[in-house]
């Protein structure tokens, strides 16, 4: 398992240790991740999420939930943020370092390590954290009903969850689109590259 260091809090334009490219690496052209472009990304999801509550109030004939605890559920989807960014840093190289931190300016958090990976395991380490969006849509979905205060904490979850990766979504769109799918990618402190 790769060294997961945590780093506190840190500025949007803070460096870390990155190796050299090598000759003839091409850049991944990609919005800033902490911007608004992200946005577009949370649209799939938050309509998920919809359409999951929406299909059961009409299997439960009723609002399945109690409000209330939608703030619980978002009190926890705050909480694991750093879990998020853990789940990034999982997938690194074992002799790995990743750096885990937040960027009070954007009230973001960030999980950086700047070895190379695959393709494929530059879209799972991407894709990982949305787990923690898709276990509790899971719960909300399969549990029964007299269990509205724990639907009303899992669909809010399921929101965080989901929504929290939409810089993920991004970078892995912009990889899709610009590198071929046998390319190693590696970020730099001034943003994702690409080689064969």
């Amino acid at each position: 398992m790769p060294k997961i260091k945590w780093v506190g809090m840190k500025d949007v334009d803070a460096a870390f240790p990155e190796q050299m490219l090598p000759y003839g690496a091409k850049p991944v052209r990609c919005p800033d991740p902490l911007s608004a472009a992200t946005l577009p990304y949370g649209l799939v999801p938050l309509l998920l999420c919809f359409v999951a509550l929406f299909f059961k109030a009409w299997r439960m004939g009723r609002f399945p939930m109690e409000v209330e605890m939608l703030f619980v559920g978002v009190l926890l989807g705050l909480l694991l943020i750093p879990v998020h960014e853990y789940l990034h840093g999982v997938c690194f190289p074992q002799d790995a370092t990743v750096y885990v931190g937040l960027i009070p300016q954007k009230m973001a958090a960030f999980a950086v390590c700047h070895e190379p990976l695959s393709w494929r395991r530059f879209v799972v380490m991407s894709l990982l954290p949305t787990i923690l969006g898709i276990v509790p849509l899971l719960v909300f979905l399969l549990a029964p009903a007299g269990w509205s205060k724990t639907m009303g904490v899992c669909w809010s979850l399921a929101v965080m969850g989901l929504l929290s990766p939409m810089p993920d979504y991004m970078n892995v769109s912009c990889v899709r689109r610009q590198v071929p799918k046998g390319a190693t990618i590696q970020s730099t402190n001034s943003g994702l590259f690409w080689y064969m």
